[in-house]
């Protein structure tokens, strides 16, 4: 950029710090949005950022130059305003080690770097604001604004302005802002950074090309993509600047720590400038000092990724409010003390599911040690890896064991999900023949129709449907569990060679010849 654009466009987002209010400081009434000073034709429309309101808040007023313009708007002269000078003349004659006067802190203003965020001019306006915050300003306390959240500082005469934030800061972001109006532009727009940073969490669905969004579903030990989206925040003012992301996350959900990558617009950040600490309820990934990271400015994004998946926990408590993961931001928002702000909570949700399996023969007599095998393809070569616990058989990245019903013939598979599964027969009860055939169950939850608003306790999973060869079985909204019912029909006795007469007299037969000989003998 050059460096005398930024006195003519004048636009400069600077960090806003809190100073007190002078008895003779002139308040300046907000009306309908409106801050009207009554001293010229020009205005600065200062914007609050996306979703946000500049209510509540309070600025100081600083007009550090008058300017005067040539007829034709192709030359500026700026002088001192005289409630200032002093200060302003202090600072430069400090860094060019000699008296100096109005012309001359122009033209080492205008001699300064303006790139990044620590950069000479931002630092040298940063010295200025320090410098003149005990003197007597402009104050305008918002009690209204626009329809947008804006107000508007109208009727200034045309001048180099510094707007100084004096908001309590509590839970806040602050940030100041330096602009210049002139008759060259004599509307200027300041985009305010004195809101809280934004924080966006999606988490990956990789069913039905659906991607990243707030809801998805997933089998236990599955692997989970999660991740956050921010930028860079406004740091100039500050020496330090604290930026923490905190993760709380269900228990039945486990943090695979060594997948975290941090990415800022284009680099990957090295694992030893920040600190991963878990916790009781998830982790937290803090930097301690976001400025002192190199080749990052204001509003770079910032993107960190990191894995999870869903543990044997997921099992105990199977339920339609799914298991939360969410996410906010602690950052520095006062660069004259310690003070810091969070973001509100950014939410996301995934689900599992249960089968809650029954064998019987034809006359509901429950069936004890009738053995499946569960897979994910119909040539049954996907095999659903599971172990028996405490809730029944939980899906497994290791354990393979069968699936055996009990005495009640009862089986529960947790941790599965959406999609087509096919249950195999591998052994059949005891007097009963082997299904030929594996049983097909497919699973189909429907979601909320907006995916990317998802806040928590919110409502995620709203239908859970469940067939077996085109045929509806019961499902359990409350437990997202689905009934599947396996059925052993009775096999009859062989029949035997010849008939019931035969029989007879084969038997009668017997008798007749063991009399006769019995009756020999005897003579």
């Amino acid at each position: 950029m050059n460096k005398r654009n930024v006195i003519y466009t004048g636009l400069l987002m600077l960090a806003l710090v809190t100073t007190p209010v002078h008895a003779s400081d002139n308040s300046v009434e907000v009306v309908n949005g409106m801050a009207s000073f009554n001293e010229g034709s020009a205005s600065i429309v200062l914007q609050a950022n996306a979703n946000q309101s500049l209510s509540g808040k309070s600025f100081r007023v600083y007009k550090l130059f008058d300017v005067k313009t040539s007829s034709d708007n192709s030359s500026y002269h700026y002088t001192l305003n005289a409630t200032y000078a002093s200060k302003m003349k202090d600072v430069v004659s400090q860094k060019l080690s000699r008296n100096v006067d109005d012309q001359d802190c122009v033209d080492y203003m205008m001699s300064l770097n303006t790139d990044g965020n620590q950069s000479e001019y931002r630092t040298f306006i940063e010295t200025i604001q320090k410098a003149i915050s005990s003197l007597d300003a402009n104050v305008v306390h918002v009690t209204s604004c626009d329809v947008n959240g804006n107000i508007t500082l109208d009727k200034l005469d045309y001048g180099f302005y510094l707007i100084d934030e004096v908001t309590n800061v509590s839970n806040m972001h602050t940030a100041s802002s330096l602009t210049m109006v002139n008759t060259a532009s004599p509307k200027a727009t300041l985009q305010i950074k004195s809101d809280y940073p934004s924080i966006i969490k999606k988490i990956y669905e990789d069913d039905n090309t659906i991607g990243w969004n707030d809801i998805a579903d997933f089998e236990i030990s599955q692997n989970i993509q999660y991740k956050y989206e921010t930028r860079v925040p406004d740091m100039s003012g500050y020496k330090t600047y604290y930026f923490e992301f905190e993760d709380e996350m269900d228990q039945a959900l486990s943090f695979k720590e060594n997948t975290i990558q941090v990415k800022i617009k284009d680099q990957i950040i090295d694992k030893d400038l920040y600190t991963v600490m878990t916790t009781v309820n998830g982790f937290k990934i803090k930097f301690n000092n976001l400025k002192s990271l190199s080749k990052i400015n204001k509003d770079d994004p910032i993107l960190l990724t990191y894995d999870a998946y869903l543990n044997d926990r997921a099992a105990n408590k199977p339920s339609n409010q799914g298991f939360e993961n969410k996410v906010r931001l602690n950052f520095s928002n006062d660069p004259q003390s310690d003070s810091r702000g969070r973001t509100p909570w950014d939410c996301v949700v995934c689900y599992t599911y249960r089968i809650n399996g029954l064998k019987t023969n034809e006359k509901d007599v429950k069936l004890e040690g009738a053995t499946f095998k569960l897979y994910r393809d119909k040539n049954l070569q996907d095999q659903v890896k599971l172990k028996k616990g405490v809730y029944g058989y939980v899906v497994s990245n290791s354990q393979d064991e069968d699936i055996v019903s009990d005495r009640n013939g009862s089986f529960i598979i947790n941790g599965l999900d959406q999609g087509t599964y096919y249950l195999k027969e591998i052994k059949a009860p005891d007097g009963y023949r082997l299904l030929k055939e594996a049983i097909e169950i497919k699973i189909t939850p429907t979601f909320v129709q907006d995916r990317n608003s998802y806040t928590s306790g919110g409502e995620g999973l709203i239908q859970l449907e469940a067939t077996s060869l085109d045929t509806a079985l019961n499902t359990s909204q409350s437990d997202v569990s689905i009934a599947l019912k396996v059925i052993n029909q009775t096999g009859s006795k062989m029949p035997v060679t010849g008939s019931f007469g035969t029989l007879a007299c084969v038997i009668t037969g017997a008798g007749i010849m063991v009399y006769v000989s019995k009756k020999k003998k005897d003579q």
